[in-house]
């Protein structure tokens, strides 16, 4: 089997999974259309046609919209070699593996192509993709007027998106929190994992200020600034510890601030208890705060495989959390070790290769699907749960429950609409 993963990379987790694929023997290439700006990886193009289609990628991405005609360019001789790399892809790959709702040229046509030429095809939804837009904070950020117009509409684009690669998929992987638009049943996200390597990374020394890393790659989705001012109280009331921050840098930085620091607070509203950053972290033995509105409610997400071991707390519980594990040493050895463990164990390159294999083969076990009709996460990710609330009431005022795009799974409209009325999800 040969075995295309593309075209976007998301947080090194492509990258990730090419090598744990080739763990297993599988003849796998990570073809981008465009390189990260944070080199997760080195460039490794299959061919001059891939490398043209990446480098024009970055053009594109690099020219700004105030230069409409140059953008038009880009973005037509982008799209031409798409075709390119897809006669290549063809007649090179058995499956494929697409992420962040894109495929080689982005059209249906090219999925059918696929399809009539018995080629498995594996979606994979990591967050906004396929999260509904009025509940995610990357979208409709928490500091910005919500439009629910323009919100409604989003979301209507959003579903007949997801449904639309959903017809044409061998098997589709999710998690269940942003999962609400699929139709079919699909492969829970944590039945694969985050794939990472553990790393030799002796603990900083303990004495004098323990340093704390916070490395948002967007702020205000991540809740910057709460988590600054949370360390600063702390301060304030003779808590020894500082706060480093790293926004926008290749990863190669990011791993040695890791190995720099003491604790790691990956995000205030997550809607799962490990995203990369955190598993990162975890890879090298550093303790990881996590915080989500419904922290309380992981396990259920995350069954019936192992809960990642981060401290996932709720928002308001972030600052005695923290300061509780800045005062003990050894429960943040405790928690370092069994993140490595974890990864070394469960999310090692070589596991979620194996794992991903077997969804590539069609050998998927009874206990890794996910029912839609059984879902009930409404408070996303990204956004404080009060904001949450106000923007689905706000939704349903605007155009009724059919606004919310989930009329074909009764009991979670019904969650959207308690919720909105101030129901605990």
């Amino acid at each position: 089997m040969r075995v295309f993963v593309g075209p976007l990379e998301v947080a090194g987790i492509a990258a990730g999974w090419v090598a744990g694929l080739r763990n297993s023997g599988v003849e796998a290439d990570l073809v981008c259309a465009q390189a990260h700006p944070f080199a997760y990886t080195e460039a490794a193009w299959v061919g001059w046609t891939a490398a043209i289609w990446t480098r024009l990628g970055a053009w594109r991405a690099s020219v700004p919209q105030t230069r409409p005609l140059a953008k038009a360019v880009a973005a037509l001789l982008h799209g031409f070699v798409s075709w390119l790399v897809l006669a290549r892809a063809v007649r090179r790959y058995d499956a494929f593996i697409f992420l962040f709702c894109r495929t080689i040229t982005n059209t249906r046509l090219e999925l059918r192509i696929l399809r009539l030429l018995g080629k498995r095809i594996v979606f994979v939804f990591s967050g906004s993709d396929a999260r509904p837009a009025y509940i995610d904070g990357h979208l409709f950020p928490a500091n910005c007027a919500f439009d629910p117009g323009a919100a409604t509409a989003a979301a209507a684009r959003q579903r007949l998106q997801v449904q639309r690669l959903e017809r044409y998929a061998s098997a589709v992987v999710s998690t269940r929190t942003t999962a609400q638009f699929l139709t079919r049943p699909f492969v829970n996200w944590f039945a694969i994992g985050i794939p990472r390597q553990v790393q030799d990374s002796p603990p900083p020394p303990e004495n004098g200020l323990l340093r704390v890393l916070h490395s948002p790659s967007h702020p205000v989705l991540k809740g910057t600034s709460e988590v600054r001012a949370t360390i600063e109280r702390l301060r304030a009331r003779g808590v020894a510890l500082e706060l480093r921050t790293i926004e926008g840098r290749p990863n190669a930085e990011v791993l040695q601030a890791l190995r720099e620091c003491h604790i790691v607070i990956d995000q205030l509203y997550s809607d799962t208890p490990m995203a990369a950053f955190a598993t990162e972290a975890a890879s090298l033995g550093r303790p990881v705060i996590v915080c989500g509105c419904a922290a309380e409610c992981a396990t259920a997400q995350v069954e019936p495989f192992s809960m990642p071991p981060t401290l996932y707390v709720r928002p308001e519980n972030f600052e005695t959390s923290l300061e509780a594990l800045v005062a003990d040493a050894a429960w943040r050895g405790r928690l370092g070790r069994a993140g490595a463990k974890f990864v070394e164990t469960e999310w090692s390159t070589a596991a979620v290769g194996a794992r991903l294999l077997r969804v590539l083969r069609d050998d998927i076990p009874a206990h890794w699907w996910c029912k839609p009709t059984e879902l009930n996460h409404v408070v996303g990710c990204g956004l404080p749960e009060s904001v949450s609330r106000e923007r689905v009431a706000a939704l349903i005022r605007h155009g009724g429950l059919a606004a919310l795009q989930v009329s074909d799974k009764p009991a979670l409209e019904q969650a959207f609409a308690k919720f909105a009325r101030g129901s605990v999800p």
